[in-house]
């Protein structure tokens, strides 16, 4: 069973944050902080991010790891952020995250195929869709060390 963990800095620059139904996670270098989904609630992931001081305005990055509403429901709370997704979703999910980002005033968005590489700040991201998971999940290595799925 799947247990959702408490809002915490999990290790140097990882923390989890709890969203009701679902965690995220940021990683941040002290200059650059991206976030590996968005969370579900904006109240919620407001009042969570105060525990561990990191202020939605400061994320530039929000990289999706599959477009449904539990990953992406805080995305219009991060202003600042430019959204990263598979390339291989459906025209329908696509849609429901450009949905999301139009509504706001800023937000930019890059579709991702398997490999690509995108680096904010010193911070690399790759891309990485692995064999036999589901059409537009994708996973994102930073730093050729550490995966995000």
């Amino acid at each position: 069973m799947f247990k959702l963990g408490k809002t915490q800095k999990l290790t140097g620059n990882i923390y989890v944050v709890r969203t009701l139904i679902s965690n995220f996670f940021i990683y941040s270098d002290c200059e650059t902080t991206i976030c590996f989904n968005a969370g579900f609630m904006p109240s919620v992931i407001d009042r969570e991010l105060k525990k561990i001081d990191i202020h939605p305005q400061s994320v530039c990055g929000i990289f999706l790891t599959y477009p449904n509403f539990y990953h992406m429901g805080g995305i219009k709370l991060f202003k600042n952020a430019d959204i990263y997704f598979s390339a291989d979703i459906s025209i329908e999910k696509s849609k429901k995250i450009c949905f999301h980002i139009e509504n706001t005033e800023s937000l930019n968005y890059e579709r991702l195929k398997d490999g690509d590489e995108v680096n904010i700040g010193k911070i690399k991201i790759k891309s990485v869709i692995f064999p036999g998971h589901k059409r537009g999940v994708i996973s994102y290595i930073v730093n050729d060390s550490i995966l995000f799925v």
